[in-house]
């Protein structure tokens, strides 16, 4: 949903524990508008990245998990992916993230996030459990009721936003955010998987129900997101594909639904088009979050299905 990796694309990514990989970028800007509106990787080098090779006949495409959201002491970026980054001549990430500047683009997304005919959040939970995440909101020092007016979907999105700014993470400090920045330099194309409107329907077609559980399970576990993302990013810096994965079978088990569209769905989509960039004769960097690129319907078990090998490097 979705890791991963805005540059204040604000207003002028999963699954609840590796959220942070999955996030999307749409969602994150969407949260820091709604907010305004109410080390580096190791001392020693590892062995392994959460980088991938695929061999065309001519060409070489590197799929890149990202973390959406770091901090700026993560860096420098590891030499294998830095490698990746000059050898290819062009990008693909889950979207463009220069769409999202659009003042277009902003207003369609906050739209897609209010609650439909005056709505109120309270009102959709319900006393007793608008109760139970009030409580939980103030636990981790935000208001609930500021978000009052928006879907229970984005509603744990913005307090998850909220939660990892406070712990020093930066949209800016991002994976997509660096190599936009250094591919608008570099004059490199930059290419989205799909749509910044796309991200925001996957949410808005969950059932209210489903909403709402994705919703109570994020505030359920949100004291534990300062330990859970510090080991993320441990896991992602040493391409610990065995972490991601057991991530992921715990959400599968607790949000099967959310999993099914924020996840398994779109990596489907994709596989098209990245085999289609098996064929042609440059280079490509395919930057997608974390989580997609592990477990049983990743985008790499995809490929594989369909004869296409990979080597993590």
């Amino acid at each position: 949903m979705g890791g991963a990796a805005s540059h204040s694309p604000g207003c002028g990514g999963t699954l609840r524990r590796p959220r942070l990989a999955l996030r999307s970028w749409a969602l994150s800007s969407i949260a820091l508008c709604a907010i305004a509106l109410g080390s580096e990787w190791a001392s020693a080098a590892p062995e392994l990245h959460s980088l991938w090779e695929l061999h065309g006949k001519h060409n070489t495409v590197y799929l890149l998990g990202s973390i959406h959201t770091l901090r700026s002491g993560d860096y420098p970026l590891a030499p294998a992916v830095l490698d990746a980054y000059r050898n290819a001549k062009s990008l693909l990430m889950e979207i463009n993230l220069d769409e999202v500047d659009s003042d277009q683009v902003q207003s369609q997304m906050l739209a897609g996030a209010t609650l439909a005919d005056g709505k109120s959040l309270s009102e959709i939970l319900g006393p007793t459990r608008y109760a139970r995440a009030q409580a939980l909101a103030r636990d981790v020092g935000v208001e609930l009721s500021m978000f009052d007016q928006f879907a229970p979907w984005f509603v744990a999105e913005a307090i998850s936003q909220l939660q990892l700014m406070q712990l020093g993470f930066d949209a800016q400090s991002g994976v997509e955010m660096y190599f936009l920045e250094r591919a608008h330099g570099d004059g490199k194309r930059v290419s989205g998987l799909e749509t910044a409107q796309e991200q925001i329907a996957l949410f808005e077609s969950l059932p209210m129900e489903t909403q709402i559980e994705y919703l109570m399970s994020s505030l359920e576990q949100a004291h534990d997101l300062p330990k859970q993302v510090d080991e993320m990013v441990h896991a992602w810096q040493r391409g610990d594909t065995s972490w991601f994965e057991s991530e992921l079978k715990s959400d599968l088990g607790r949000d099967p639904a959310v999993y099914q569209s924020l996840l398994v769905s779109r990596n489907r989509k994709w596989i098209a088009r990245i085999e289609s960039l098996l064929n042609d004769d440059q280079n490509y960097l395919v930057i997608v979050g974390t989580a997609h690129l592990v477990g049983r319907d990743s985008v790499l078990e995809l490929l594989k299905r369909d004869g296409v090998g990979a080597t993590q490097r």
